[in-house]
């Protein structure tokens, strides 16, 4: 299948989760090799599914080992713990090759999930639209982290390892699709990719200050986003401001040309 018709199936199968219609064909995709594998090869095209190796009882062990995760980290021994609490032996290295890597796959993938969910509790019980639904939902998507806290650093650290980056970008992309569908976003031309691109900046520097902040529920933290995402909405008028100049600097040239080109007979003697 070639690269133009995966992203085609891809989009197209990714219709409903949980009633939520995300997506069109015709709109760009935030590209991720393993995405796509994903998309094309049998997942019926939705991204948010767990991924082709997750059986039940794999994806009850991870969920179950997220309870240990805050006294023994993203790690191999928090994946024992949770087999142990069903009454399942020790997982193997051929079960969960990435470890803690996998651990925190699942935490993102449900995460982001139940963002979705906010994010359609948001349209129907606040009517909130645009712009104005970004800035709630990504506080929302942060709060989820705040149980793990103390062990996020690592959870970052297994994000940014060779094994487990494609995963972590292919989660990040979703998240900030997710966050710009649910404001309205259906656009399809160069401003799909700057305000996903931009949001995704926002996003990371935001998790980042959260886990250096020791204000009281993390107030820094949400004063933090609210100036970045001041700083973006500056950015977008500045650059609509620049693209207008641009357009009206060359619709002025293009009729001090014509005026010229009248003054100086130019127009007539072409007739």
């Amino acid at each position: 299948m070639s690269l133009v018709r995966s992203v085609v199936v891809c989009r197209q199968g990714r219709n409903l989760i949980n009633g939520w219609q995300l997506r069109r064909a015709a709109v760009p995709v935030c590209f991720s090799a393993r995405w796509l594998g994903n998309c094309s090869s049998g997942s019926k095209g939705d991204c948010h599914n767990d991924t082709a190796t997750d059986t039940d009882e794999h994806s009850a062990i991870l969920k179950a080992s997220l309870n240990f995760v805050p006294k023994l980290g993203w790690s191999a021994a928090a994946l024992a713990e949770g087999a142990g609490s069903l009454g399942l032996p020790r997982p193997s290295m051929e079960m969960f090759p990435r470890a803690g890597g996998e651990l925190v796959e699942y935490f993102e993938r449900q995460s982001n999930r139940e963002l979705v969910a906010f994010l359609e509790r948001l349209a129907v019980e606040k009517q909130l639209q645009g712009s104005k639904v970004i800035r709630p939902a990504v506080e929302h998507r942060l709060r989820m982290i705040i149980p793990y806290m103390d062990k996020w650093p690592q959870a970052m650290a297994l994000k940014a390892f060779p094994s487990n980056a494609p995963s972590s970008l292919e989660s990040l992309c979703l998240l900030v699709d997710d966050l710009w569908y649910g404001a309205g976003d259906r656009s399809t031309d160069l401003n799909w990719y700057s305000k996903r691109a931009i949001l995704a900046a926002v996003y990371s520097a935001t998790e980042l200050y959260m886990v250096q902040d020791s204000s009281v529920d993390y107030q820094d933290t949400w004063d933090f986003l609210d100036r970045r995402l001041q700083d973006t909405a500056a950015f977008s008028r500045s650059r609509r401001q620049v693209e207008e100049s641009l357009l009206g600097g060359v619709e002025l040239l293009s009729a001090g040309l014509t005026t010229a080109r009248n003054m100086l007979g130019l127009n007539s003697q072409s007739r």
